[in-house]
């Protein structure tokens, strides 16, 4: 790499910045291109909105070339400021180009990441990339610097890596206030409010809910992979990556391809969906189940939207016309952070308590470790109704319907 592309430019309205990209891409052995989504680094002219991709992006290839386009962006975006840091304070930190580039200057710039106020886990997070991108500049020797003088060089069972070199004060840790999970018997008056002020997201907020499914994971779905199996009625979905919006920089994407189960709750799933179907047709090829007005694939941003919306409306109900028990719940989910992750952690919760080992849970759940379900364990009072049964219990005659049928 020629070193003289990587000296600081005393153009401010230059910046570095993250790029996504569509390439064709060999995924098999057999030659066959597909479309493959990249996260690269690029120099933007901020005034005249242009940019141009930069050779650093290489990094990025080198080491994540095969990663999902979400992980890429994760360390594509912790260079990109890094870089924009030193940039900004090149005449400060006495640095004309990443050639004057030492450990020192990592450092710096993490306590900087500190000072802003930003969580632990950032810091932590802009440390794993600026030490693989040191021992990378080191390799081409854009960095006049050994790596095994620099880095100290760890085994594990996974294999080698070297030790971060960086030395920051990281921020305290602090409790997070998220909300996981939603009291089961509020459930019902969740969807309610869904069909009334979000009909297009009602059906995914239901798989959510009764299959733990992650809104990447929702929106990724076609209308062909949703089947019902005949004697418990379940819905089981096929969880694959799709590239319905290729005109979008966002990329939604499985965490994990596989068989899903969602649970049918007294006809309510059946009813959602027979309805959804009818109401929503996509009009762009796709064959994607959710879409937006324009009939194309929906989103992961709008859907978070139309679920912002169903939040405020719910939470608004519970304030302005609820009992004294309703008013403080509302309180609470004012005050805390939740999201369209809430419905994975209320169908952990519920599955839980009927669950007779965390195996039962991890199955359920579609996780790959044991570990992330062993944390719903404790503390859940095994009990041994089904989840429909609570339901029929509280709920006798509550049927959700998209299309209104009273005409």
């Amino acid at each position: 790499m020629d070193r003289k592309i990587l000296y600081f430019d005393n153009n401010l309205s230059i910046k570095f910045s993250t790029i996504p990209v569509w390439i064709d891409y060999i995924f098999h052995s057999n030659g066959e291109i597909e479309k493959k989504h990249f996260a690269v680094i690029g120099l933007k002219d901020m005034e005249l909105d242009v940019h141009v991709i930069h050779p650093i992006s290489q990094f990025i290839i080198d080491n994540w070339k095969s990663r999902q386009y979400n992980t890429q962006r994760k360390h594509a975006n912790n260079v990109v400021q890094f870089l924009n840091y030193l940039a900004d304070r090149r005449r400060q930190l006495k640095i004309s180009s990443l050639t004057d580039l030492t450990i020192n200057h990592g450092t710096e710039y993490l306590n900087h990441l500190a000072l802003k106020g930003v969580k632990r886990s950032t810091v932590k997070d802009a440390e794993r990339t600026l030490t693989p991108f040191y021992f990378w500049l080191m390799k081409i020797n854009i960095i006049p610097l050994e790596p095994e003088r620099v880095l100290e060089k760890k085994e594990t069972h996974l294999g080698t890596y070297f030790e971060s070199p960086f030395q920051p004060l990281y921020p305290s840790k602090l409790m997070k206030e998220i909300e996981h999970t939603l009291p089961i018997n509020y459930i019902p008056l969740l969807l309610e409010v869904a069909i009334a002020v979000a009909k297009p997201v009602a059906l995914g907020l239901y798989f959510q809910l009764f299959g733990g499914l992650r809104v990447s994971e929702v929106v990724n779905l076609k209308r062909t992979q949703v089947a019902r199996r005949l004697q418990e009625g379940d819905f089981i979905l096929q969880l694959q990556n799709q590239n319905f919006r290729t005109d979008l920089k966002e990329h939604a994407s499985v965490k994990k391809v596989r068989t899903q189960r969602v649970l049918e709750i007294n006809d309510w799933g059946h009813s959602l969906f027979k309805d959804h179907i009818s109401l929503y047709k996509p009009s762009d090829g796709s064959n994607a189940l959710f879409v937006n007005r324009d009939g194309k694939a929906l989103s992961q941003r709008s859907y978070r939207q139309y679920f912002q919306k169903v939040k405020d409306h719910f939470i608004a109900l519970l304030e302005n016309r609820g009992d004294s028990e309703q008013k403080l719940l509302a309180k609470h989910l004012k005050h805390m952070k939740w999201s369209t992750h809430i419905g994975r952690g209320t169908f952990t919760n519920m599955i839980a308590e009927d669950a007779e080992n965390p195996y039962e849970i991890a199955h359920l759940r579609g996780d790959s470790n044991i570990n992330s379900s062993l944390t719903y364990m404790v503390s859940t009072e095994r009990i041994h109704k089904k989840i429909e049964d609570k339901f029929s219990n509280m709920h006798e005659v509550y049927i959700p319907k998209l299309i209104d049928r009273r005409g």
